[in-house]
């Protein structure tokens, strides 16, 4: 049986390596943001984590897999977050539609880093990486999701007759990645509530009946 002590310092270890694994999580999103995943090297992480190259190896067995992992904790905290959360809402189709917007709103605003490195490693991988399968597979879960609601609004006679809710479901993607890189790009000069607020609008009108 271990002693207060040795179950202290086994915490600390443990709080320590997980410490060390956030590190290297967030260097290799930034640098991925930065340079491209095809122009980081696992030098790169490792020093501007701090780590050494078998600390890296310890957390992540290779660079894909650190790729993985930024992947993964996009789908858990915004995709499958953002599904959950409007999924509460018991209004109707237009209301889900405006949490939906509030709620990207949000986690964009304090999780710049992670929506923007997710869009670009997408434009950059999608064609050829390993890792394709599993952005298609995340953006169809996104486009199955804004499809279902707007699906719901033309059944309510909410949303317009005429619109397609698969194609409107991608464009209104589109429109929210290429959205998320110019307020990246100009958010020192642009105002963020303004900003959301036309997207907002323009959506909208652009949905209802």
């Amino acid at each position: 049986m271990l002693s207060p002590k040795n179950n202290t310092a086994k915490s600390l270890k443990s709080l320590k390596s997980e410490e060390t694994e956030r590190k290297i999580f967030y260097q290799g999103l930034k640098l991925f943001l930065k340079k491209g995943y095809h122009g980081t090297s696992i030098d790169d992480i490792t020093r501007s984590a701090g780590v050494t190259k078998g600390a890296l190896y310890w957390h992540f067995k290779s660079k894909e897999e650190l790729l993985e992992k930024i992947v993964k904790e996009f789908e858990k905290s915004f995709i499958d977050k953002m599904i959950e959360v409007v999924g509460k809402i018991d209004e109707g189709p237009l209301e889900k539609i405006e949490k939906y917007i509030r709620f990207n709103s949000a986690f964009a605003y304090y999780n710049p880093e992670l929506c923007v490195s997710f869009t670009t490693l997408a434009a950059e991988l999608v064609g050829a990486h390993l890792i394709k399968g599993e952005i298609k597979r995340i953006y169809k879960k996104y486009q199955n999701f804004l499809s279902d609601i707007i699906r719901e609004g033309r059944r309510k006679k909410v949303f317009k007759k005429r619109i397609d809710p698969e194609l409107t479901a991608l464009l209104i993607i589109a429109f929210h990645d290429g959205i998320l890189h110019q307020w990246w790009m100009n958010k020192n000069h642009i105002d963020g509530k303004a900003y959301v607020n036309l997207f907002k609008t323009i959506i909208l009108n652009g949905l209802k009946a």
